[in-house]
């Protein structure tokens, strides 16, 4: 079997060189059930591997007819793994070919309407994924598999779905395999010590998955992870990539006493995503003390009604009062708001602009809202007959103002009733340039990559940053681009409501270091 992560190279544009590459993390939990079965597979993931087909044939030559194709894929990756499963396909016509991941879970039916695809597995897919290998290889009949989806004489069959319950579950499943991804090609400092997210936000697609179960491991099992972490790949610094960490605040309690068995408080940091209002001063102390250094809060909006509009189940002021209380015991604190969320106005984002200088975040992401096929936004998006899909989804990107090149735009996948796609746009280039556009923001995000708190992966070898001058050259010239365009449509054509004052301010921080002050709209 080789399993394939669909993700192209260039999916992140004109930051793909300076962005840590990640392990396909899905791909790499199946291969570890894989092995623990003794079943050999092989992984291709088109992130880094220039030549996808060269290699998943010289795999092949290994190995022993049906071949089996497994593919691991989001939406924004859907095209390339319909082309890369069609070449499959001619090459190797007895083949099966199988797709899983978040899209194909949320849409099947579309996904089998390609005829060169054979089966779906919805869902989190160790155990089903087994029993499918050994039935494919032995001749045996799949058809009774849970969560598999296959085409019959009367049309898209789907079968019983079926999610992991208990946190023991996750307790039979292997450590992780770190050992078949190559540290010098991708960034290993992460962990996952649960699954899932109880709540109901309507732009999350990670319940497709997990169907809004939350399960954790033991910590005992956890630590281990970070333990070989540090101690055969020399990682310092360590990102949990749980969908919420902190829901259950008595097992938290439990890792970080492990932690502090190992003596791993003193020696490394961790990252951590949360919600607000699942943090508490005592907690987040003790955190503190055992190495937890970094936090990411999706903040989402400044607008309580839009708070409730997408049922984040929390409000903007428990937000505030957790970020605050993060920054005064001492976290370098992340946040991300959305942009284009339904009901939202001009005004609404401008607030989350001076909600993020009040708050005084350190970083900031600000996405374009994004209708995942699966997510209640989808439907609404659906609903509102504003959903745009630009060929195989190849327009769903969250951070596509953020990535695009200037000169050819990703047009939105949904625009909110009483706005308009150019306006959103440069409300996002805004709000960037205005967060970031002085010296001392700058030096945030190129230096300390590997503590978490710098989005480049600069590195620190004087070759690694010679040869990513050119494209860092490349990079600042579309940036200016993107800024000369928003003072274009602002100052020139006035479309937008950004003063020349504002320009004036963000070159002044450039050249003196000056932070901008608050902007008057």
């Amino acid at each position: 079997m080789i399993l394939i992560n669909s993700s192209p190279k260039n999916a992140l544009k004109i930051f793909q060189p300076f962005l840590p590459i990640f392990v396909p993390v899905g791909i790499g939990c199946l291969m570890g059930t894989l092995q623990q079965r003794g079943i050999q597979a092989k992984i291709v993931d088109e992130q880094i591997e220039d030549h996808v087909l060269d290699l998943i044939n010289s795999h092949v030559k290994r190995m022993k007819p049906p071949y089996i194709f497994g593919f691991s894929v989001l939406t924004a990756a859907l095209r390339s793994a319909i082309l890369i499963s069609k070449n499959l396909r001619e090459l190797y016509p007895d083949s099966v070919i199988l797709f899983g991941g978040v899209h194909p879970t949320a849409m099947p039916e579309e996904v089998l309407s390609f005829d060169h695809i054979d089966y779906v597995l919805k869902g989190e897919a160790e155990s089903s994924l087994v029993e499918f290998y050994k039935c494919i290889k032995n001749g045996k009949d799949v058809r009774h598999i849970e969560n598999l989806c296959y085409r019959d004489n009367n049309g898209i069959v789907q079968n019983k779905r079926v999610f992991l319950l208990k946190g023991l579950d996750l307790e039979r499943h292997p450590l992780f395999p770190y050992d078949l991804f190559d540290p010098n090609r991708y960034d290993l400092g992460f962990v996952i010590s649960s699954r899932g997210c109880p709540y109901q936000c309507i732009f999350c697609s990670n319940r497709i998955t997990t169907g809004r179960r939350f399960r954790f491991r033991k910590a005992e099992a956890v630590v281990e992870e970070i333990d070989l972490l540090y101690h055969r790949y020399k990682k310092r610094y360590v990102l949990f990539l749980d969908d919420n960490f902190l829901v259950d605040k008595e097992r938290i309690y439990e890792l970080m006493e492990e932690i502090r068995k190992k003596g791993l408080d003193n020696k490394m940091t961790f990252n951590f995503q949360a919600r607000g209002d699942n943090v508490d001063s005592e907690l987040l102390k003790e955190m503190f003390k055992t190495g937890f250094r970094s936090i990411f809060f999706g903040l989402e909006t400044a607008s309580e009604e839009i708070m409730k509009a997408i049922k984040k189940g929390e409000t903007v002021a428990q937000c505030m009062e957790a970020v605050k209380m993060a920054k005064k015991i001492g976290f370098h604190v992340s946040a991300t708001f959305i942009y284009g969320l339904p009901g939202e106005t001009h005004r609404d984002r401008m607030d989350c602009v001076r909600l993020s200088r009040e708050l005084k975040l350190d970083m900031v992401r600000y996405n374009n809202s994004t209708p995942y096929p699966g997510t209640e936004l989808y439907e609404i998006a659906k609903k509102e007959n504003r959903l745009h899909v630009q060929g195989l989804y190849e327009n769903f990107v969250s951070v596509s103002t953020f990535i695009e090149n200037p000169l050819k735009t990703i047009p939105f996948s949904y625009v909110p009733k009483d706005n308009t796609e150019e306006e959103i746009r440069r409300d996002i280039l805004f709000s960037y340039f205005n967060f970031y556009l002085n010296v001392e923001k700058l030096k945030q995000i190129f230096t300390r990559p590997e503590q978490g708190v710098g989005w480049f992966n600069t590195g620190e070898r004087l070759k690694e940053i010679v040869c990513k001058a050119p494209p860092l050259i490349f990079l600042g010239f579309m940036l200016w681009i993107k800024f000369f365009q928003l003072f274009y449509y602002s100052v020139v054509k006035k479309e937008t409501a950004i003063s020349l004052g504002f320009f004036l301010k963000v070159f002044d921080g450039l050249l003196f270091g000056k932070k901008i002050q608050k902007h008057k709209d």
